[in-house]
């Protein structure tokens, strides 16, 4: 099927995904762009609705991924013209192929055992896709969203997390209070403005939950509450800050070397 009219009903529906985070926590459906994705979706067993293919300008990699979506799935596949699919893609000169996705969102469990991390108002997709890939690799297994945080299922989102979506366990809009309440061991708040040195301190025995605040501001008074400790990266005063992502990778692994070397991971 091509579709080369912005009036259609599929592609309005995309459109919509593709441009309102509600659109895509109301119908737990987003879209996620390129043969990597795809394949991650597809080893998860993520629910794929609809294949959209940007004219037919695929690479066989890309082809003969959406034979076997085709054959393993009931989605249905259409061909997009050029600029309908540039509009929807959330990528530029991506590979031509993106998807429809079910996903779905699990209840906020009473108890917290395993290590988290928790994002308090970061909002730009890209950090917050970062943050989700970096924690995967850590082998953290939740992500917790408070709100002000960009949607985890968004498509930029998506395709900053490079498919770390399918194996952690992912919460939205959750307070800072609730994960407290969730959660007996450590929280532990990466704090550029003080605290104990990362390196320095003695931490990371037991389970944590790691808050991650704002670019920017950093984190609200709220959540800096329910921090049990502030750990801060000793960087050179010549400079302010690191980035989110950054300080989340430096504290994560920081964490995993540490569980690596005591032989607790």
């Amino acid at each position: 099927m091509r579709i080369s009219s912005t009036d259609n009903p599929i592609y309005r529906r995309l459109k919509q995904f593709a441009t309102s985070a509600r659109a895509c926590r109301d119908a737990h459906r987003t879209l996620i762009e390129g043969v990597h994705l795809l394949q991650a979706a597809l080893d998860a067993h993520v629910p794929i609705r609809t294949l959209v293919l940007r004219g037919t300008e695929q690479s066989a990699e890309a082809l003969a991924l959406v034979a076997i979506v085709e054959a393993q799935s009931k989605a249905k596949t259409i061909e997009l013209a050029p600029a309908l699919y540039d509009a929807i893609s959330p990528v530029e000169h991506g590979a031509g192929v993106l998807a429809e996705i079910e996903f779905e969102t699990p209840p906020w469990p009473k108890q917290i055992v395993d290590d988290a991390i928790y994002l308090d108002n970061v909002q730009d997709p890209g950090n917050v896709g970062t943050l989700l890939r970096t924690a995967a690799a850590a082998g953290v297994r939740h992500a917790i969203a408070g709100p002000g945080c960009a949607f985890f299922w968004s498509p930029k989102v998506m395709r900053a997390a490079m498919g770390a979506h399918f194996v952690l366990d992912l919460y939205d809009q959750i307070t800072p209070q609730a994960v407290r309440d969730a959660f007996a061991s450590e929280v532990l708040a990466a704090d550029a403005t003080g605290g104990e040195d990362l390196f320095a301190a003695e931490w990371g025995r037991s389970a944590t939950v790691w808050l991650f605040g704002g670019e920017g501001q950093g984190f609200t008074a709220d959540t800096l509450l329910v921090a049990t400790r502030r750990l801060r990266i000793p960087i050179d005063n010549r400079v302010e800050s690191v980035n989110v992502g950054a300080a989340a990778a430096v504290c994560l692994f920081e964490q995993k070397r540490r569980r690596d070397y005591r032989g607790l991971s």
